[in-house]
């Protein structure tokens, strides 16, 4: 009869406290990436669970509720420019532009910028009466765009730059059975993120 030996130095396996160990930290990351989509809507679970284990997902880069997937997306927004370089010539850009940011990859990254101020949440200035282009940009907002411009002016060495925020809503089936297009203009709408002067370099 054939018997396992065990050659001393080999592993014999792990033991009880390193197995419950290895199961709560996959618990934990599971829970934390299931968290991002179950927020999405607000729902009353992730958002108690949401303070616990917040840092966490900020930390593995986890939070993203991923709405602009199936069933339900959203919008999808841009940021424009108009850019008055040093000899008054302008330049007038978009981003993300899928001519310009190649790879993939670098297009997502323009394409978060984008989000980071399409998504920000009201501010305390929200005014419900107000359409949606004359709402007052939230503190954050502000200070997204404030970055955004001040890096446009650097990188182009311009004199000023004018930002607005593009919102490309989701053209209903409906619509589509119809011929709308999905690049219909009426599907856009815009609002101003301001003006910034090579001065607040």
């Amino acid at each position: 009869m054939n018997t396992a030996r065990v050659m001393p130095g080999n592993p014999v396996g792990w033991g009880r406290m390193s197995r419950l160990l290895a199961s709560g930290l996959l618990a934990w990351h599971l829970i934390a990436v299931l968290l991002g989509p179950l927020s999405v809507p607000d729902a009353m679970i992730p958002a108690a669970l949401a303070p616990i284990f917040r840092p966490y997902q900020q930390a593995v880069f986890i939070n993203n509720g991923y709405k602009f997937f199936a069933p339900d997306p959203g919008p999808s927004h841009l940021v424009r420019y108009d850019l008055e370089l040093a000899d008054g010539s302008h330049q007038r850009g978009e981003f993300p532009s899928r001519l310009e940011q190649r790879p993939r990859l670098l297009y997502h990254r323009y394409f978060m910028l984008s989000e980071f101020l399409g998504n920000a949440a009201p501010g305390p200035d929200w005014d419900p009466r107000l359409p949606w282009d004359r709402q007052p940009l939230a503190p954050w907002q502000r200070e997204y765009a404030h970055s955004y411009g001040e890096h446009l002016l650097r990188v182009s060495g311009g004199r000023r730059v004018d930002l607005e925020l593009v919102e490309h809503g989701i053209t209903s089936p409906l619509r589509v059975l119809e011929g709308v297009r999905l690049d219909d203009p009426a599907s856009y709408r815009s609002r101003p993120l301001g003006s910034f002067s090579g001065a607040s370099q």
